[in-house]
């Protein structure tokens, strides 16, 4: 069984699921079915699940319910189970597939006999549709690949190594050796296998065979181009060119997606729905480049100048020749790849909720990301996959100038932890920790109060 971090999100929600509906959300294959399942069976005394994908008759059933209480009905004749009020989940999966479905979780919620959860692919596509979405009813939840210490956990990494990793980011101080160099090596195996369940669990089942990982993640890219071709609708060809370029775009010495690679009169304007639908179908993450490396980024986030990373570092080594699998295993110093590890980096501050951006200038390069900071600052993030990382004129630029109030720079590399002024230096592996860093919890007791005039 594979320990996922949104397990904890799971329970909490459950606290106060008599009021709203759950509802995951996320990529083809990231593990949502998985998880809730689990959570389901574990947690409920009944669990029902009823799949739509699968089973057209309940699809066509549930969709012609007149209320809540006629659908609970169904869902009984449908799984063949009854309802214990108060200690059943109900699962509906593949919810893309019917999304009209969702307009009843209101009521469903209302009737109060059980608790409700929802699942499906495509849903950010798919969701335009709806008669009625029960806005203010549904907790909304957000699934991705596993990150790298989803990664590590299913590995069997020790606690006590990640115990170590932790203290010495928030203190500032090297991780003895040993445990750096036995993390490093397990980053560049995540590189390869990335974060897709079925590819680690393939990876683990045949005790690290490269090319059954790769044979699983092929299909997986293949599944998802099937995906576009039967969601995309009149769109597809244009999405496909759109995903198949990707890995492309990524080798280029900028690695910002150029658009007159798929029609050299191709305009932002005109493709614009095509790569808002890859992102929402969580096939894709894309970074837009701000004017101004300073909070909110937002503001001056430009939609149109931007690079287009892959949802999974592993899905994007696939699609490349096997030998590049290698020599990033392997560690070898060619060929260069920066964009696969800065798809790797893009790929953990995405799980992490993080919003995408990056910053540019003619002068002194590129700051491959800038985030936003608890406390309200931005900052810049390079990612170095080489063996010099000391050099970044861009985010030193960034960090001298005053008006930009950055005060905290960070490099990942393949280097230890060390602090050099403002510029932290982190090792790869690290990335999972940068919540500790950069997202201060409010003091304890933190209260707000209205005052009276």
């Amino acid at each position: 069984m594979m320990k996922r971090k949104i397990t904890k999100k799971l329970e909490t929600w459950k606290t106060f699921a008599d009021k709203k509906a759950l509802l995951v959300i996320g990529a083809r294959q990231v593990g949502k079915s998985y998880a809730i399942r689990n959570f389901g069976k574990t947690h409920y005394e009944t669990y029902i699940e009823i799949n739509l994908y699968d089973n057209k008759q309940a699809r066509e059933a549930l969709s012609a319910a007149s209320d809540a209480a006629d659908f609970i009905t169904r869902v009984t004749v449908l799984s063949g189970q009854a309802i214990v009020p108060g200690q059943t989940l109900v699962f509906i999966d593949e919810i893309q597939e019917s999304p009209d479905v969702m307009t009843m979780a209101k009521f469903l919620v209302g009737d109060g006999r059980c608790h409700w959860a929802f699942s499906g692919s495509m849903l950010g596509t798919e969701f335009k549709g709806v008669r009625s979405y029960p806005v203010g009813s549904v907790h909304e939840l957000t699934l991705h690949p596993l990150d790298f210490q989803e990664f590590c956990w299913a590995t069997e990494t020790s606690d006590e190594a990640l115990d170590i990793v932790r203290q010495c980011c928030q203190d500032e101080t090297p991780i003895a050796q040993y445990v750096h160099e036995a993390l490093m090596e397990n980053f560049r195996t995540y590189l390869v296998v990335g974060g897709m369940p079925e590819a680690v669990a393939c990876f683990l089942d045949s005790e690290g065979d490269l090319a059954a990982v790769c044979s699983v993640l092929t299909d997986l890219n293949q599944q998802y181009r099937r995906d576009i071709s039967k969601y995309a609708a009149t769109r597809a060809l244009q999405v496909q060119s759109i995903f198949d370029q990707l890995p492309v775009q990524l080798e280029g010495e900028q690695r910002r997606f150029v658009l007159n690679s798929i029609d050299p009169a191709a305009r932002y304007e005109k493709y614009q729905r095509d790569f808002v639908w890859l992102t929402n179908a969580g096939v894709a993450l894309k970074t837009d480049l701000v004017a101004e490396p300073k909070s909110p980024l937002l503001k001056t986030a430009n939609p149109m100048k931007f690079k287009l990373y892959q949802s999974d570092t592993g899905m994007l080594m696939a699609r490349y020749p096997i030998t590049l699998s290698q020599a990033a295993y392997l560690d070898e110093k060619d060929p260069n790849l920066g964009g696969i590890y800065e798809n790797a980096v893009a790929q953990q501050l995405a799980a992490q909720g993080r919003a995408l951006f990056y910053y540019q200038t003619r002068k002194r390069g590129e700051i491959d990301f800038m985030v936003e900071a608890g406390n309200g600052k931005a900052v810049p993030i390079e990612v170095k996959s080489g063996r010099y990382y000391h050099a970044h004129a861009a985010l030193d630029h960034v960090l001298e100038t005053e008006g930009y109030g950055a005060d905290l720079g960070i490099v990942l590399s393949r280097g230890n932890v060390e602090r050099r002024g403002k510029v932290l230096y982190l090792p790869l592996y690290a990335i999972p920790f940068l919540p500790l860093l950069l997202d201060a919890p409010l003091p304890e007791g933190f209260k707000l109060r209205i005052r009276k005039i």
